[in-house]
């Protein structure tokens, strides 16, 4: 499995992400064909929902640091105006695209680097019970390689079979009994959250 992984939050032309979804991923797969790595998946802006109508977010996977800082930058009809590297974590355990329909979540963390172990213990320990109750599936927990110390910063992406799960299983918003463990959890780890914003958008298969 390849452990580091390019987030790069991309552009395209107006409404391409509408017509022709499928040219935003296809040219990351080739970028990422052509230079040693996988594609982990693409994903399209829910129409200006978090992102604007025309952006997007594609995770690439890469054989070594090295390797992902040497490659150029997307070009054609995806632009990438945001790029991050990161470390793949607790999660995912393998480098297979995931594959469910759904709503899928880009959430970034900022806690303090001396916290993170804690963070990451407390999010790990509470998604059994959470994916066991709620139609939502981990598919990643990456720390980024390009914030230092005494900061970081940490990319969740969750899927959601719709954003009414999403809304049903926030851990401030009464949910469910059956979710208590994983709630109590979130709500311990929210303490060493410095700053969050997340992201909805829709896969590209």
């Amino acid at each position: 499995m390849f452990q580091i992984f390019e987030y790069c939050r991309y552009h395209t032309a107006p409404r391409l992400l509408q017509s022709n979804p499928l040219a935003a991923k296809d040219a990351f797969a080739q970028r990422a064909l052509e230079n040693g790595g996988k594609l982990f998946g693409c994903w399209r802006s829910l129409v200006g929902l978090g992102l604007a109508r025309d952006e997007g977010i594609a995770l690439t996977a890469w054989p070594d640091e090295a390797t992902a800082r040497a490659v150029p930058p997307p070009s054609g009809p995806a632009t990438g105006s945001e790029q991050h590297i990161l470390e793949a974590t607790v999660r995912p355990t393998n480098d297979e695209p995931p594959t469910h329909d759904g709503v899928y979540v880009f959430r970034w963390f900022d806690v303090p680097s001396a916290e993170w172990q804690t963070f990451c213990d407390l999010s790990g320990a509470a998604w059994p019970n959470m994916e066991d109750v709620f139609d939502v599936n981990i598919c990643g927990f990456w720390r980024s390689r390009d914030t230092d110390a005494p900061d970081s910063r940490t990319l969740l992406l969750t899927r959601y079979a719709d954003l009414s799960v999403w809304e049903a299983s926030r851990w401030w918003n009464k949910p469910v009994a059956a979710a208590a463990e994983s709630m109590a959890r979130f709500q311990d780890r929210n303490q060493f959250i410095t700053a969050t914003v997340a992201y909805p958008l829709l896969p590209i298969f």
